[in-house]
């Protein structure tokens, strides 16, 4: 499960507020669980398609699209689609104060469900008929008071204090233990949540150590009006996706308690978008780091194989080398050898460094010299025993280079497993990224295209044909230009790319380099270059010649290695 995007309920209630009229009235076509865990309810509605996400004990969003799914369905799914697939849902209700949701459900025929979603810490997702009887759930359920469990009856769990309008502030903040520190208090016993506790006494210039009996009239005061300002930013403000290098998570808008240090900050069209930009990007980081994990594990063992093929061949070598090299002595002396082996008693003799000592009792030979030494049979030839050494040497050689190519063939599954880590982000990222299924057909389906991480379109060209199109259809003065000089290499547009961060950019010029003949050759790297659309031209110099679908690029080239 996706961590991070977990939503308070006043977060939830702005969202609901943005998506509930869109669900409302449309008809449910099928119901989808996902490899992350979330299920996906898929909606027509007056001819558009919608995907509402549901994460549990997480958040739900509403894409006007489609997601890739998986090809099986569970038992649980084929179950939940038997009883909810062609209902229409007519009311959706947010259960005041909870993370809980009621979609009201009616079947052709009259019959009524009721679908709840709960974005509770132990989050389900539960099927219930007209009278509140449970009818299925994604996750059994028993705590206290309350089971979720088939054939129990539905029952909300026990009400918590929790702010949700202005009208409840002064109430609930009488309640509250006056020996409570103030941050404590307004995030648990009011129901704010930290990051929204925080907000307030932020906004409201007070030190958040202080307990409430140590708040001054004055200060007791400032603490309403900023929760009233809270309320009144997150229902109306404009929403924000906040990343680092760690996480990402939506905002219903820049909070003044921010710390802006090494984060990134994006405005996005409403709340309902920022919880599904975080959501894909968190659940693209998780997935990534996986399957890079996987990759690099394999990548690790294949480098202990390294160092154990690198060990025996320094020792095949050096084994070769000294049969070869005393085959070499021993025809060089042979002819001394041969005369002492007539010797009766034993004797040394030292031939240019090579020692020579034989032993008439064991009937054999001893040769030693700086290289190595070897022991030689009376009852043998001795030109035969070394040719014999010869033979193991050259023996050795032979699989010196089988053990060379299997060092080759290792370091060539490193670099695919290295450009394979390259890749898996590219084809993730198309997975995760829902694809606009909008009755009229947009203008880049034609092509190949992805959405970067931060929401930028990318489209690339299939051929020269649709290389020039792209250019000349759909170029436009914020856009930036990709393209690669290796053979083959698509053009790529990044839409509105001036406005993009670096990390969009690098997954531009990875996409354009997958659609290269670089990955098919097997090349680690590649070079990619993006220009501004003013450096680029479809025509020719004058009394020059310009090859069906090339472009003309002027002026200074930007270039990522990939």
């Amino acid at each position: 499960m996706v961590k991070k995007v977990e939503l308070t309920f006043i977060e939830l209630k702005r969202l609901m507020k943005e998506i509930s009229e869109q669900i409302v009235g449309s008809r449910i076509e099928n119901i989808y669980d996902m490899h992350d865990g979330s299920v996906i309810l898929k909606l027509l509605k007056k001819d558009e398609k919608y995907e509402l996400r549901i994460v549990p004990s997480r958040c739900i969003y509403l894409v006007k699209g489609e997601y890739k799914k998986p090809q099986t369905p569970s038992d649980q799914i084929l179950r939940f689609r038997k009883l909810l697939n062609n209902s229409i849902i007519k009311k959706v209700e947010l259960v005041e104060g909870e993370r809980i949701i009621f979609f009201n459900v009616e079947k052709r025929h009259g019959e009524v469900f009721n679908l709840i979603v709960e974005l509770l810490p132990k989050g389900t997702v539960i099927i219930t008929d007209s009278s509140g009887r449970i009818l299925e759930c994604l996750k059994k359920l028993v705590m206290t008071g309350r089971k979720i469990i088939v054939g129990e009856e539905y029952k909300l769990p026990p009400r918590r204090p929790t702010i949700t309008s202005s009208t409840d502030i002064e109430q609930l903040l009488k309640s509250i233990d006056k020996n409570r520190k103030i941050v404590s208090g307004l995030a648990v016993d009011a129901g704010l949540g930290g990051r929204y506790a925080e907000e307030v006494i932020y906004l409201a210039g007070i030190d958040k150590s202080k307990k409430f009996s140590e708040l001054s009239i004055k200060e007791y005061e400032n603490i309403k009006e900023s929760i009233i300002k809270v309320l009144e930013y997150v229902e109306l403000g404009t929403p924000v996706v906040i990343e680092s290098a760690t996480e990402t998570y939506p905002l219903p808008y820049l909070l003044k308690s921010l710390k802006i240090n090494d984060i990134k900050i994006n405005e996005v069209s409403d709340f309902n978008e920022a919880v599904r930009v975080a959501y894909e990007k968190n659940l693209l980081r998780q997935i990534t780091r996986k399957a890079s994990e996987k990759i690099e594990e394999e990548i690790k063992q294949l480098n202990k194989e390294l160092e154990d093929r690198y060990k025996t061949l320094e020792k095949l070598t050096k084994l070769s080398e000294v049969k070869s090299e005393l085959a070499k002595i021993i025809l060089t002396h042979s002819s001394e050898i041969e005369e002492l082996k007539h010797l009766a008693t034993a004797e040394e003799k030292d031939l240019g460094g090579v020692k020579i000592r034989v032993d008439s009792g064991l009937g054999a030979i001893l040769i030693s010299s700086q290289i190595g030494e070897v022991q030689l049979n009376f009852n043998e030839s001795i030109v035969r025993q070394a040719s014999r050494l010869f033979d193991e040497s050259k023996k050795i050689s032979s699989r010196i280079e089988e053990i060379k190519k299997e060092i080759n063939d290792i370091y060539e599954k490193i670099n695919r497993l290295s450009q394979k880590k390259q890749s898996t982000i590219l084809e993730e990222l198309q997975d995760i990224s829902p694809k606009l299924t909008l009755t009229k057909k947009n203008w880049y389906e034609k092509y190949r295209w992805f959405y970067t991480s931060e929401g930028f379109l990318a489209v690339a060209g299939k051929d020269a044909s649709s290389n020039n199109a792209l250019i000349r259809k759909h170029l436009e003065k914020d856009d930036l230009v990709f393209h690669s000089e290796v053979r083959g290499a698509p053009i790529l547009i990044l839409k509105n790319g001036v406005n993009s961060s670096e990390k969009s950019i690098i997954e531009a010029a990875q996409f354009a380099a997958c659609y290269s003949r670089a990955w098919r050759e097997g090349l680690q790297y590649v070079s990619v270059y993006y220009v501004k659309p003013e450096q680029v031209s479809l025509s020719p110099p004058p009394g020059h010649y310009l090859p069906k679908g090339g472009v003309i690029i002027k002026g200074e080239r930007k270039y990522l290695n990939v």
